[in-house]
């Protein structure tokens, strides 16, 4: 072999080479959060925007038609409309759990309190960062996500929106990022 073989050779296994560092960087971060795409034809999605439309209102809709569970990751929640919905979900033998960030917990109006004193389990983020999540699952069937904290502010002054949508395939990634918080934050 040539010169010019060797020097063909040598640049394909640096190419080769290259492409497999790439994608080991890729699958090996550390992470196990892949990212999703859904295709589904069973899916029902509604927006809805604050403060023209009722976000509250439609939250409080979906607590109070869960048959089995209600699953709560939230930044700030001062909301007393939401937070009686979720006491009257617990007490008619829903499963509710919330997920609250540490700070947002801790202040004068949070519902923490409330929900912890109303036999609902609410967990605490830990460590760094925020808990910046807003989202929740409801028997594994529906997500309420968005930049809609569960605040009155949110609702009357606020321009947020939540996204309703109505897939057991969306809800199922969301229930397992839940649960992988939960048990973090145990």
């Amino acid at each position: 072999m040539g010169n010019k073989g060797k020097k063909s050779t040598g640049i394909a296994i640096i190419i080769i080479a290259l492409v497999l560092l790439l994608v080991w960087e890729h699958f090996a971060d550390g992470s196990d959060n892949p990212t999703y795409a859904v295709q589904t034809r069973e899916c029902k999605i509604t927006p809805l925007f604050s403060p023209d439309d009722d976000c509250s209102d439609a939250i409080v809709d979906c607590i109070n038609n869960a048959q089995k569970t209600v699953d709560v990751s939230i930044y700030t929640f001062t909301s007393r409309p939401i937070s009686n919905a979720l006491v009257r979900a617990n007490k008619r033998g829903v499963s509710v759990r919330v997920i609250m960030d540490r700070e947002q917990s801790a202040g004068h109006y949070s519902k923490k309190r409330y929900l912890h004193n109303s036999g609902i389990p609410v967990r605490v983020h830990i460590g760094d960062g925020l808990m910046h999540n807003k989202f929740a699952v409801i028997d594994t069937q529906i997500v309420i996500t968005g930049s809609y904290n569960w605040t009155a502010s949110a609702q009357k002054y606020n321009f947020e929106n939540i996204v309703i949508i109505e897939s057991p395939e969306v809800a199922k990634i969301y229930q397992k990022e839940f649960g992988k918080l939960w048990k973090k934050f145990e």
